[in-house]
């Protein structure tokens, strides 16, 4: 049977047993954000105490394992080959991060709205915003954006648009980079 004409799960079975869950788009958009931070494990607790409205009594009966298992179904959108992000590219280089949640904010609701007739400042499914995430056209504003910050060519035009449209530094890099300075005013 065709996908789309199955609703949209809201519960999820672990041990036979029926738990509601809290589908809402958010809930991984902060697990993707928290993750590419230093602390993972208290990213995914996060995410799991916001996913189940009954985690307590979750962990209480020893179902965690399964309910664990369970959340990154829902995350794959229940598809076992579901595409593997990447943060490396062919040659072993890593591959510049093309869009930020929150700097891209606006262009992202924009697109949802335009594109989906979605408004993100209310509800929508976990599903639903991958099935429209991964379908926005190539011409909508910021699928360009991403393809300039993507653009690893020689064409100056490009290049200029890849630098004009670059994400600001993260924490991280940030960090990094003092952290040179510092090793660098070391050997003068």
């Amino acid at each position: 049977m065709l996908e789309y004409y199955n609703k949209l799960p809201h519960y999820v079975y672990i041990k036979n047993e029926r738990f509601v869950i809290n589908s809402d788009y958010r809930i991984f958009i902060n697990l993707e954000m928290e993750m590419q931070g230093k602390n993972e494990k208290e990213a995914i607790e996060n995410a799991l105490i916001s996913f189940y409205p009954a985690f307590f009594d979750i962990c209480e009966k020893d179902l965690l394992d399964e309910a664990v298992d369970q959340f990154i179904w829902f995350y794959k959108r229940g598809k076992e080959d579901y595409k593997k992000q990447n943060s490396k590219g062919k040659r072993g280089k890593k591959v510049s991060q093309i869009y930020n949640y929150e700097y891209d904010s606006d262009l992202i609701c924009g697109a949802f709205l335009m594109y989906a007739n979605i408004d993100l400042h209310k509800y929508c499914h976990w599903w639903r915003f991958k099935e429209v995430w991964e379908s926005l056209p190539k011409d909508c504003e910021f699928a360009r954006i991403k393809s300039y910050r993507a653009y690893d060519g020689k064409d100056e035009n490009l290049l200029e648009l890849k630098e004009y449209y670059k994400l600001p530094p993260t924490e991280a890099e940030i960090k990094e980079e003092l952290r040179k300075d510092k090793i660098y005013e070391a050997f003068k």
